[in-house]
């Protein structure tokens, strides 16, 4: 489906601005109900049984990170996803919980 069809042309969610790093996953209404949604929003919803990204979203569809920051931004605001932001000082940059659970991360691996 073209992306113009996925978002009915718009470029943001009517009623949510997720950053580009805001993880998302699903919440119990997203695992219960599901009448009426897209396709492309079920795929979102049984993918976020993890925490995923924009990003991963994007590439899970086959579309730009625009795409699908309109589609989560319309699930989480229907209270299907669950929003959760990275941990960032008031000045921007990553906090020190942040980096330590990278680096516990990346030692794991």
């Amino acid at each position: 489906m073209p992306n113009y069809a996925l978002t009915a042309g718009r470029t943001r969610s009517a009623r949510m601005d997720l950053p580009i790093e805001a993880l998302v996953t699903v919440t119990e209404l997203g695992l219960a109900q599901r009448p009426g949604l897209s396709p492309e929003q079920r795929t979102i919803l049984d993918a976020a049984a993890e925490p995923l990204s924009l990003a991963e979203i994007g590439s899970l569809l086959g579309v730009p990170i625009g795409v699908a920051r309109v589609l989560v931004g319309d699930l989480a605001a229907d209270d299907y996803l669950a929003v959760h932001l990275p941990l960032v000082g008031t000045d921007g940059r990553p906090r020190r919980e942040l980096l330590e659970r990278l680096l516990d991360g990346l030692r794991a691996r």
